[in-house]
Formats: structure tokens, C-alpha cells, sequence
């Protein structure tokens, strides 16, 4: 009878408890987080994002940086394309000056000195939102956008590189085949001597 008790009773307990329900999480990445290249280039970072939510879409509004107050160059957020995550989908994209795709880049004034440094945050803004209502809620502006998560950055003026000088083509060619003819010719000789009745 006892036992019959406990079940019970654990059967309401069970009942009544209410479900643990998991906080909407991320995680951001910078791909790299440390960047060099020489005063007057410009530099960038690439990203990974993983909507860790069970249930909401990770919707991304903005980037912020401390290198938008920097003297020492001209930054640049239009890069980054604000993905729209569903839950437990992951995003990465790695710089691609070419295509114009990352996260953030930055020009570096020309003259400065080698070493000089910028370090500082970046922060990822958006917000969580309920599929079932409206997935793209930071977008459209139905829900405020926070700052969700921040990653440690840094980028550093190296030394330029000089560029070895590298031979012309078509002289090594021509060369080539001036050897070419050069060792036939002698082939020829050695094989007409050879042959040559004694």
C-alpha cells in the first residue's frame, strides 16, 4: 500500500512541476581574432555563429566595435551579412576581401608605424525570436535588438613585405629550348659517330 502511496505521490510531483525550459543561447567566433597587415592595406575578420536554442531563430541586427572611435584607420561593418539562424544552425565565413564578406575590416592610415595596435570588442547584436510569431523580429523591428554576445579582437600594422623579384617568362623559356636543341644536336653527334663504319 505504501508503495502505491509513493508513486502517487511522485506522479503528482512530476505533474505538477513545470517543464524546464533552456535560455536562448549563442556562440560568436572571430575567424581570426588576431590580424597584421602593413599601414595603408586593409585588414578583416571572419566569424562563426551557432544558434544554440532549442526552439527560438537567432536574428541578427548589427555589429559594433570599438574601432569605429580608432584614429589610426577607416572601419567598415558593411561586410557583414546578418544571418537569420534557425535553431541550432551554425554560420561561418571567413574574411573575403574579394566578395566583400566577414565580419568587419579595417583600412589602416598610411605611415604608421610597425607595431602600432588596436584591440578592443566586438559586440553582436539581434534578438531571439519565436518561429511560430515572426522569425525575422530584429529586422522588422517587433522585438529590441540587445547585445547578444562579444569577442576579443586585435589587428597590428606589420612590416610590409618586399616582393622578390621574379625573372621574366620568356627568356627562361627561351633558354629552355635553346638546351633542348643544344642537347639533340649533340645526341645526334654522338649517335652519327657511332654509327660511322671504321
Amino acid at each position: 500500500m505504501r508503495s502505491y502511496l509513493y508513486l502517487i505521490l511522485v506522479a503528482v510531483i512530476l505533474v505538477s512541476t513545470p517543464p524546464i525550459i533552456q535560455a536562448d543561447s549563442l556562440t560568436f567566433t572571430l575567424l581570426p581574432a588576431d590580424v597584421s597587415g602593413p599601414a595603408g592595406t586593409t585588414v578583416g575578420w571572419g566569424f562563426s555563429i551557432t544558434n544554440t536554442s532549442s526552439f527560438d531563430y537567432l536574428d541578427s541586427s548589427g555589429i559594433d566595435s570599438d574601432l569605429f572611435l580608432a584614429t589610426d584607420g577607416t572601419p567598415d561593418a558593411s561586410i557583414f551579412p546578418f544571418p537569420n539562424l534557425a535553431p541550432g544552425q551554425t554560420m561561418t565565413q571567413v574574411y573575403d576581401p574579394a566578395d566583400g564578406l566577414g565580419l568587419f575590416q579595417f583600412t589602416w592610415n598610411a605611415g604608421l608605424a610597425v607595431g602600432t595596435t588596436e584591440a578592443g570588442l566586438f559586440t553582436l547584436y539581434g534578438a531571439f525570436c519565436d518561429p511560430t510569431v515572426d522569425q525575422f523580429c530584429a529586422e522588422d523591428g517587433s522585438t529590441p535588438s540587445t547585445a547578444l554576445a562579444s569577442a576579443s579582437y586585435s589587428a597590428t600594422v606589420a612590416a610590409a613585405v618586399t616582393p622578390i623579384p621574379e625573372p621574366p617568362t620568356f627568356p627562361l623559356l627561351l633558354s629552355g629550348f635553346m638546351g633542348v636543341a643544344w642537347w639533340t644536336g649533340q645526341r645526334r653527334r654522338v649517335e652519327d659517330a657511332a654509327g660511322a663504319p671504321r
